[in-house]
């Protein structure tokens, strides 16, 4: 699929199967900060922080696909309990974000969301990207170009997005050095050296578990570990007993 004008990543096809969007009617927690950062004339994406004066580090945080910023208010709690200051961010079309999500803005937007963060003081001096599912991405995105994130969380996330549309029926021949190198997690992730926490269920059929281990075999972190969740799938991981305490212990050690 796909021509020599269009790559494949880019095309409309590959997008729509890959993003599921939906709005955000809810009201907005009282005290939180709500961001609008603007990534290009026509789109804004909403990110949403919890601010905590005894959090030790930022966690800035790309959810899942189908998800959006205020499916994680009730979480900013336990996330504070551990040591986090909780700042979640929507990709385009999502919550209350405007603009048509693609794979690449995506990619893209984590790099103006991040800055913007950091250059209004939005982010801590220590910070930690946590990705889930399609959040591991834009993660990964912003690891690799970033040595001194202090910690990488991936949860659920996948390996190769060719391997994710195809589950849902769309084909893709072949991609090039170039789209590998920028869309394909299992390659970006050889440029990450910060600490590297990834979590997967072991029922998880979406994403399979093999694709985590290949994340973790070819991770570049020279602290890294891998922990495979029993009794879960890709998307109810905190029911898992051992979720908030292998995230514990990986925070406690950054």
């Amino acid at each position: 699929m796909g021509n020599s004008t269009t790559p494949v990543f880019d095309s409309r096809i590959f997008n729509a199967n890959l993003f599921f969007p939906r709005e955000d009617g809810a009201p907005a927690p009282a005290h939180c900060d709500e961001i609008q950062v603007q990534v290009e004339s026509e789109a804004s994406v909403h990110v949403r922080r919890h601010p905590s004066s005894v959090a030790r580090f930022s966690l800035l945080f790309f959810h899942g696909n189908g998800e959006i910023v205020s499916d994680y208010d009730n979480l900013a709690e336990h996330f504070n309990s551990l040591g986090a200051e909780l700042t979640v961010a929507d990709f385009r079309g999502y919550g209350r974000s405007t603009g048509t999500p693609t794979l690449r803005n995506t990619l893209e937007d984590a790099h103006k969301i991040f800055r913007q963060l950091k250059s209004n003081g939005k982010l801590k001096e220590k910070v930690c990207i946590m990705g889930r599912s399609l959040g591991g991405a834009p993660t990964l995105e912003l690891c690799a170009e970033h040595p001194d994130v202090a910690g990488c969380v991936l949860e659920s996330a996948y390996a190769d997005p060719v391997l994710l549309v195809r589950r849902r029926g769309l084909k893709i021949d072949k991609t090039t050095p170039e789209e590998n190198a920028l869309f394909n997690n299992s390659q970006k992730i050889r440029l990450v050296k910060c600490p590297l926490l990834i979590m997967h269920g072991d029922g998880d059929v979406l994403v399979s578990p093999h694709e985590a281990k290949l994340n973790f075999d070819n991770a570049g972190s020279k602290i890294k570990h891998l922990e495979i969740l029993e009794g879960v799938g890709h998307n109810d991981m905190m029911m898992a007993h051992s979720y908030f305490t292998t995230l514990k212990k990986f925070f406690d050690s950054l």
